[in-house]
């Protein structure tokens, strides 16, 4: 019998780019196909992921962080981090935070906040900012107000920013 060799697990760049991808795709079908994603070739300049709208013709950049739950262990908050380097202030460019169970490739929750609302609530430092969110829907943190359950409300949230 042959054996196969084990591993321990997706490594951080594996995970976020799945991550990435399932954001992607979940975008499109959750809004009935009218919005389009593109991932740039290289995300330098900070975007994961473009999104475009059919109706307006319009394009919204998306920088995606994740947080993947491999197990059935819940920490109370999760943790992204932004480099400074590459964040910018500008109404096209959004961040979207997704806590997702790595065992079904759910999305648990989601935080959807435009660029210039990103530094109000995150922890600033030297070279990074960092929000802490707690994913849980009962959390009254400040990051609430920017917390989503399923796909189908980032979607609605991203078609009244192309219309807005």
């Amino acid at each position: 019998m042959e054996t196969r060799p084990t591993f321990p697990g997706p490594s951080s760049g594996q995970l976020g780019t799945a991550a990435e991808i399932l954001v992607a795709c979940q975008l499109m079908i959750a809004s009935g196909g009218r919005l389009s994603s593109y991932v740039p070739l290289v995300d330098a300049d900070g975007i994961d992921v473009m999104i475009h709208d059919k109706v307006t013709h319009r394009a919204i950049g998306l920088q995606i962080k994740s947080w993947t739950f491999q197990g059935a262990a819940r920490p109370q908050t999760v943790q992204f981090d932004i480099r400074t380097s590459t964040w910018r202030d500008d109404p096209a460019l959004y961040l979207l935070a997704v806590a997702i169970d790595g065992e079904n490739a759910r999305l648990e929750s989601a935080w959807l906040l435009p660029s210039g609302d990103v530094h109000t609530v995150a922890r600033q430092g030297r070279q990074k900012m960092s929000l802490a969110p707690n994913h849980r829907a009962t959390s009254k943190d400040r990051y609430s107000a920017f917390r989503m359950h399923h796909m189908a409300e980032v979607a609605e949230a991203l078609i009244a920013a192309f219309e807005a």
